[in-house]
């Protein structure tokens, strides 16, 4: 049997991972992830941490669409610019997007990551006999979000709603700065929240059960 001589092989390593990485590349990740859930009037409409200045103007839509629900905000372990834009002012930004402070309320405990928020929120909505929360975040950030609140068994009342992205859902997905490391941060997160929490991927596929495509 004859072997490969090793610049051989190495071309044919090379080959392979490049075929890869083409495929990767040419999977729809983007438009997989983004997914909604609807709910009902919500009681509640939580914003979730992060990204506030593409959340919140959609929370604001909301929440004079629908005016008897409460917007709720998660308040950070630790704030920083990439965990919670310009935190105090958050109450202030809303009012001038027409929801009044009284119906803002900063739910506790503080949180570390999104597992966190989705476990305050459910606390929070047991405690204050709430039912039905509309939770809005950014439109990659979707399918996670869905598949932390079916391993938390709080899925049924829970409607899930992607602000619009700013300059739109790119295509292919790593053709744009904003989607390329959006993406890439949700597929490694979804692996971190699966290994650290014990989240079976069952879970990561509920967003397909009852919950739509928005793109």
């Amino acid at each position: 049997m004859r072997r490969w001589s090793v610049p051989r092989r190495r071309q044919a390593a090379w080959l392979i991972a490049a075929v890869a990485v083409l495929l990767v590349a040419s999977l729809p990740l983007g438009p997989w992830l983004v997914r909604a859930r609807t709910v009902g009037a919500p009681e509640a409409i939580l914003v979730l941490g992060s990204h506030e200045h593409e959340r919140l103007p959609h929370a604001a839509r909301l929440a004079r669409l629908w005016s008897g629900a409460q917007v709720w905000l998660t308040e950070p372990v630790e704030a920083t610019p990439f965990n919670c834009q310009d935190c105090s002012q958050r109450t202030a930004a809303l009012g001038v997007l027409g929801v009044a402070a009284v119906r803002v309320r900063v739910i506790e405990p503080r949180v570390r990551n999104t597992f966190d928020e989705l476990e305050a929120a459910k606390a929070w909505a047991r405690a204050h006999g709430v039912r039905r929360v509309l939770v809005v975040t950014s439109p990659y950030h979707t399918r996670r979000v869905i598949g932390l609140l079916s391993a938390a068994d709080w899925l049924a009342d829970v409607g899930v709603e992607p602000c619009p992205a700013a300059e739109g859902i790119a295509w292919p997905w790593w053709s744009a700065r904003y989607d390329r490391r959006y993406v890439v941060y949700e597929l490694a997160a979804m692996a971190s929240n699966g290994w650290r929490h014990g989240i079976w991927p069952r879970h990561w596929s509920a967003a397909d059960r009852g919950g739509t495509a928005t793109i």
